[in-house]
């Protein structure tokens, strides 16, 4: 099965890293506890689906705690792999071509998400508006202020389903200036539990009532935010700098995975070790725990693993239970980093202590908060071999890329 490599690769060292980014000092209203909206569109989807088919209807049946597992470092890569060739493989990539059209959707999404707005004084919250609104969120039995209940001058358009229920069609009517409470209850089902199911009171002031306009002026780009954009002749640069770059990285990408499709297809391969797959799926299962969690904190509703993967297998046309769809991409993987590694010991490409350190420490320190009162308590916390193994990886693929004799991708 022809799968995108590079995205595998990139998968292997992603659950760990974010074992240490806590959301607790996270100021974005989109993430306050009344809201449930989120950026990605990859978490929209899934959850989406997730929620047709009814939250948390998969369970996996395997134990994945009693899976005995080894690392590469425990095997001779070669054993399992005979490996073809490798240097100057063909890797067939295109770099796609930004037209002024391309530039004017580019733009005209901006404007979607951020539209010119114009400010309406002379009435009240009607469906459809953007308000600018303060509010308080308290336990309605106890008057007590919640976590994440409470802003200032946040923006919310009425009628897009932000908030929960009764939040937003409880300020239409609402004049500017006005504070009013809404009594409100959270789904049964909402994510969090302190909040999920209890009856609540929203103190909601709203400051100001804007809607949106049609043109866009130089003064509307100036306003959003993007560094070196004060006019609309500037914005369209930026667009285009911006898709040229999006090209570049497909195309970079592009090529990184026909190289390694090739490399694969070049060599042979024994079966693999039970314990080095095993190893994989409980990584695999760790990194959809991660996903799960992270579906369920922006959508109200709680998701798991199983969940995650039925979506998974059901958008890929898998056709076998959602244990057998892990176990699938934990040997696709195991197969990757056992000729990963054969290549490595060819090579002799190796990684050093100091490498592992410098990766995980940049990741640390970047990170908006930690659950780690110090790197070496973080550093003590996680399996080291996954980052020996990622690494090693990318010198691999960075070696194959860099001989590979890359041609035009033939039009289908």
């Amino acid at each position: 099965m022809k799968k995108n490599l590079s995205i595998l690769l990139a998968g292997i060292m992603v659950c760990s890293l974010f074992t240490a980014c806590g959301k607790e000092n996270s100021t974005d209203v989109s993430t306050d506890a009344a809201s449930t909206d989120v950026a990605s569109s990859d978490a929209s989807a899934a959850a989406d689906d997730a929620a047709a088919a009814g939250s948390s209807v998969a369970e996996f049946t395997t134990d994945f705690d009693s899976l005995e597992t080894i690392t590469l470092g425990d095997i001779t890569a070669s054993d399992y792999v005979t490996l073809g060739e490798y240097t100057g493989v063909t890797a067939e990539a295109t770099l796609a071509e930004v037209t002024d059209e391309d530039v004017e959707n580019y733009v005209n999404n901006i404007k979607s998400s951020n539209p010119p707005m114009t400010e309406v004084t002379d009435r009240a919250v009607q469906d459809g508006d953007t308000v600018n609104i303060d509010y308080v969120g308290k336990f309605a039995d106890t008057q007590e202020a919640f976590d994440g209940g409470t802003a200032s001058g946040a923006n919310l358009v009425i009628g897009s389903g932000s908030y929960i229920e009764g939040f937003e069609s409880g300020l239409i009517g609402v004049e500017i200036g006005q504070t009013v409470d809404l009594n409100l209850t959270f789904p049964e089902d909402y994510g969090s539990a302190d909040l999920a199911g209890k009856d609540v009171i929203f103190t909601v002031t709203v400051n100001s009532i804007s809607v949106a306009a049609e043109d866009v002026t130089d003064d509307w780009a100036k306003g959003l935010g993007i560094d070196g954009v004060t006019t609309l002749d500037e914005l369209n640069a930026y667009a285009k700098q911006e898709l040229e770059a999006d090209a570049e990285e497909e195309y970079k990408a592009a090529i990184e995975n026909s190289a390694l499709l090739a490399v694969m297809d070049n060599a042979t391969f024994t079966a693999m070790p039970e314990k080095l797959v095993n190893r994989y799926i409980v990584q695999q299962k760790q990194m959809m725990d991660y996903r799960a969690n992270m579906y369920s904190y922006y959508y109200g509703y709680t998701m798991t693993a199983a969940d995650v993967v039925s979506v998974y297998a059901q958008n890929a046309g898998f056709d076998g239970t959602i244990d057998d769809y892990l176990r699938s991409i934990a040997e696709e993987t195991t197969q990757q980093y056992v000729l990963f590694q054969a290549i490595a010991d060819e090579l002799e490409i190796d990684v050093t202590e100091e490498e592992i350190d410098d990766y995980l420490r940049t990741a640390y320190e970047s990170a908006g908060s930690t659950a780690f009162s110090s790197f070496e308590d973080y550093k003590a916390s996680l399996d080291i071999e996954i980052y020996r193994e990622g690494l090693m990886a990318e010198k691999v693929v960075d070696y194959i890329v860099a001989n590979a004799n890359i041609v035009e991708a033939q039009a289908e």
